[in-house]
């Protein structure tokens, strides 16, 4: 159906929610919307390879990890904390099983299970020997927002503006609870994703870890996916998926 009423028309009016009043700042050697995906230097996870920092400096990185894992992953998931092993991990979510990516730039260890409502959460790991060496990298909720006409549907004027309207029923409010608990300072990204259907992407960013909201519309609705991962790793990402920096705020 997003085919049949224009995919690139969709996309454009659920950008626009973000991009209405245009880039706020323009970055050192980057034109506004370019393509350069800034580097922010944060600090390596707590599993990264030994450091040259003292072990006093490197308690305080998982610290700050544990820290802000606490404070932004969503409740009743916020006992996860990036650097935790894996052991641990399952301890507290024995329903957790192995779950294979087909393309993963940071070729991590994947877990899935089921939450309430459709929920999916993934856990990835670092890949290691043994199972205590291998510490949580990456957390991801996703979902899917059905759309409201048969994907098959033909493209008329009546199926067209209920797309309309439910994109912003839909994307709307879920923006809007982002912003309010991730604060309106964010950098706001058009990624290449795969095939024909883009990806906005939305980044927050702490002190040691980064929060990525990621949004696909297809033809069964719009997917969403939301990514908390140190901040080296969210910049990775980017780089991977072709995303072209827009603006610094969620408006």
């Amino acid at each position: 159906m997003v085919r049949a009423v224009n995919a690139p028309y969709l996309l454009a009016a659920l950008l626009a929610g973000l991009v209405a009043c245009g880039p706020t700042r323009t970055r050192t050697g980057e034109a506004s919307g370019g393509p350069v995906v800034p580097v922010v230097p944060g600090p390596a996870a707590p599993d990264a390879a030994a450091t040259p920092e003292p072990p006093a400096v490197r308690e305080d990185v998982a610290a700050r990890f544990r820290e802000e894992s606490a404070r932004w992953i969503p409740e009743p998931y916020n006992d996860l904390y990036l650097g935790e092993p894996l052991p641990e991990v399952q301890e507290g979510y024995p329903e957790l099983r192995p779950f294979r990516t087909p393309a993963d730039p940071e070729r991590l260890e994947w877990y899935e299970m089921r939450g309430p409502r459709g929920l999916v959460l993934r856990l990835g790991f670092s890949p290691a020997g043994k199972p205590q060496a291998r510490r949580l990298r990456s957390v991801q909720f996703l979902s899917l927002l059905q759309g409201p006409v048969p994907a098959d549907a033909p493209a008329e004027p009546r199926a067209i503006a209920a797309w309309q309207e439910w994109l912003g029923r839909a994307y709307g409010p879920h923006i809007e609870a982002l912003r309010d608990k991730y604060g309106e300072r964010a950098d706001v990204y058009s990624c290449a994703g795969s095939g024909e259907h883009p990806v906005v992407r939305i980044v927050w960013r702490g002190e040691a870890l980064a929060v990525t909201a990621a949004f696909l519309l297809h033809d069964k609705g719009l997917s969403s996916t939301l990514m908390f991962t140190p901040r080296d790793v969210a910049d990775r990402y980017l780089r991977a998926t072709q995303c072209r920096w827009l603006q610094d705020r969620v408006l």
